[in-house]
């Protein structure tokens, strides 16, 4: 098949593209910048350079293409209107290009008002959803584990993460290699219709998350619950912008509510991905001791 990927190689495509690849397929890799090109193309995949708003850029890139994979990338103050404006770009490419198969990744939440700035994605879906005759494929994943790695500095300054979803609340996270699993399935052989796919890798509590990064670090590591307005606060201290500060306290604040929180995904199939918190303690007391910066998710939101 003849397949185009939007998201670089980023956590999900730097695993699903040398699958695709090494499956036989044509493959081509869209990024913003040209210094991705020769680590796209040393894969074996072409790589296109150009904006992901552009419609007469992706109409050219999708065209005579069997599936397109379509993800959210980079941030906007206009959380909302940056996520309707994407989904009507992606649709009339889609459409121009006469694409009868796409895959969008999503996120938990897209289906949800009272989700906050998850709702973000509600947009993308809404767009893609409307187009007669086109399988869409929704790859929603939980929260991403990689979110966690910005508490490196507070673990470092304090041995503390600070956080306003109490120790006891439950909380689904994922991995992005168990994420690219589940893309790649969907861009091999994507379903007909429009569905909608959710994956988790492992549900665990903040007490649970404190102790597992304790064992792998070495040291005590504490949760402190802080309030709503302290996390607002916190957020505007780190340069989010206002806009979109309210929408990240909202859906924090669905999070206190995991039945509300993960009620669809009684409705829809879900991947159980093999990537437990064991796992990631690991992953984040190496981070630690490297003195990393916090690997990016895909992720516009925070989760």
């Amino acid at each position: 098949m003849k397949i185009t990927l939007l998201g670089s190689l980023g956590n999900i495509n730097r695993i699903v593209v040398p699958r695709l690849i090494a499956d036989g397929h044509d493959v081509t890799v869209i990024s913003s910048s040209e210094k991705r090109i020769a680590a796209i193309e040393a894969l074996g995949a072409h790589a296109a350079v150009g904006d992901m708003s552009d419609v007469t850029f992706l109409t050219e890139q999708f065209t005579g293409r069997d599936v397109v994979y379509l993800m959210i990338s980079g941030s906007s103050p206009d959380l909302f209107g940056s996520a309707k404006q994407l989904g009507d770009i992606f649709k009339n490419a889609v459409m121009a290009a006469k694409v009868k198969k796409v895959v969008n990744l999503s996120s938990i939440g897209a289906q949800d008002d009272l989700s906050g700035s998850l709702y973000a994605y509600h947009f993308i879906e809404d767009a893609l959803s409307s187009l007669s005759g086109v399988d869409v494929a929704f790859v929603r994943p939980t929260g991403f584990y990689n979110n966690l790695y910005g508490n490196l500095a507070s673990v470092k300054a304090d041995h503390a993460i600070y956080s306003n979803v109490p120790a006891d609340i439950s909380r689904k996270y994922v991995d992005p290699e168990d994420i690219a699993h589940v893309v790649y399935d969907v861009i091999s052989q994507t379903p007909v219709g429009k569905t909608v796919r959710y994956v988790v890798s492992d549900t665990f509590d903040g007490q649970q998350l404190v102790d597992a990064l304790s064992n792998a670090l070495g040291f005590d590591v504490k949760l402190i619950e802080i309030t709503d307005e302290q996390y607002a606060d916190a957020l505007r201290n780190n340069g989010v912008p206002e806009s979109i500060v309210v929408p990240f306290v909202k859906s924090s604040q669905l999070q206190k509510q995991p039945a509300e929180m993960y009620a669809d995904l009684a409705h829809q199939p879900v991947h159980e991905g093999h990537v437990k918190l064991a796992d990631f303690a690991l992953k984040f007391a190496a981070a630690y001791h490297a003195g990393d910066d916090a690997p990016k998710a895909h992720t516009i939101v925070n989760k």
